[in-house]
């Protein structure tokens, strides 16, 4: 009967996670792929993982931080497999080779990026949250999210 309890509070626990937030996994993760249906694809398997882990997970910390790593994780291994696809093409170009090279450089730069700074840079820069909504989304405070831009501006510059 006890154990019967603890599997009905777990998946009440997940389906309070989902509701409050499926909207803010989902608009990191479009933020972080610029791709409506990947997104939403992304968000959903993001709460999959949730939900084969909901044994295994501390439900009394915060679920939003698991579930931006799981989708950002999932992002990141989308464009891997999307790269070694584009990197197979067999013609390229010279402004492909000239986009890919910008390409490349911006991918250097954001990958020297720490990932709070990333994920801020993305959210607030490009998404256009405030440092407010993304210091919430991200467990963190308001200052911490300014010094991470900060610091990404800086390294970002210096890469140019």
């Amino acid at each position: 009967m006890r154990a019967q309890a603890a599997i009905n509070e777990t998946e009440i626990l997940y389906e309070r996670a989902f509701d409050e937030h499926w909207a803010a996994v989902f608009k990191f993760l479009l933020a972080w792929t610029n791709d409506w249906p990947a997104a939403e694809d992304l968000t959903q398997e993001a709460f999959v993982r949730l939900w084969r882990n909901r044994g295994r997970l501390d439900w009394s910390q915060p679920v939003l931080p698991w579930l931006l790593v799981a989708g950002r994780r999932l992002a990141t291994d989308r464009f891997r497999a999307l790269r070694r696809r584009v990197l197979g093409a067999p013609q390229h170009s010279p402004l492909d080779d000239d986009l890919h090279d910008r390409w490349l450089d911006v991918q250097a730069a954001m990958a020297a990026l720490s990932g709070l700074e990333r994920t801020s840079v993305v959210l607030n820069l490009i998404y256009g949250s405030s440092t407010a909504e993304v210091a919430e989304l991200l467990d963190t405070t308001p200052g911490a999210i300014r010094a991470a831009i900060a610091r990404a501006r800086e390294k970002l510059e210096a890469a140019r």
